[in-house]
């Protein structure tokens, strides 16, 4: 719907998060919203049994599973081999996808992408917070895999990102 209003010559760029820390950060956020994290006594028990709350469709789990995927507006894919498609047309869209834990080395990569200045860049942490601190390895393991198609969509451009560091 953007590029309807936007000049030809837009240029797209994006950002993305571990679907790990955005899934724990999300739990917490969103817990109002999505019934399947409303009906969860804590992050732990969904997590030993996501499927036990969630019920795909119902209003606001959107919240609750590939967030990042909804918010890029992309299609459920029926067979897991579909995936490479969808983010090589996203990475078409997209260009230039940052990463939100390498956001010095990101804003770097934006400011040569547009051709800015040195001086045209800076960064004042405001409202950041480790996430990775609040779960153990195992959780942010489980995390990754429930969001199965926000870890495809966030592996693709983490290695999208580091092609264009070199």
């Amino acid at each position: 719907q953007v590029q309807r209003v936007m000049p030809n010559d837009s240029f797209y760029f994006s950002i993305v998060r571990d679907p790990g820390a955005v899934a724990e950060s999300s739990f917490s956020y969103f817990r109002a919203a999505a019934p399947a994290f409303r009906n969860s006594p804590s992050l732990s028990a969904f997590l030993a049994s996501p499927s036990r709350f969630f019920r795909a469709g119902q209003r606001g789990n959107h919240y609750a599973r590939n967030l990042q995927w909804f918010d890029f507006g992309l299609p459920e894919p029926a067979d897991p081999g579909e995936i490479p498609g969808i983010l090589g047309r996203l990475e078409r869209v997209f260009p230039l996808v940052l990463l939100a834990e390498r956001f010095d080395e990101s804003l770097v990569l934006l400011r040569h992408r547009l051709c800015w200045p040195r001086d045209a860049v800076d960064l004042f942490p405001h409202n950041s917070r480790d996430s990775a601190r609040k779960i153990s390895p195992e959780q942010l393991r489980r995390l990754r895999a429930w969001n199965s198609l926000d870890w495809a969509l966030y592996s693709h451009f983490n290695r999208t990102f580091w092609r264009e560091a070199e």
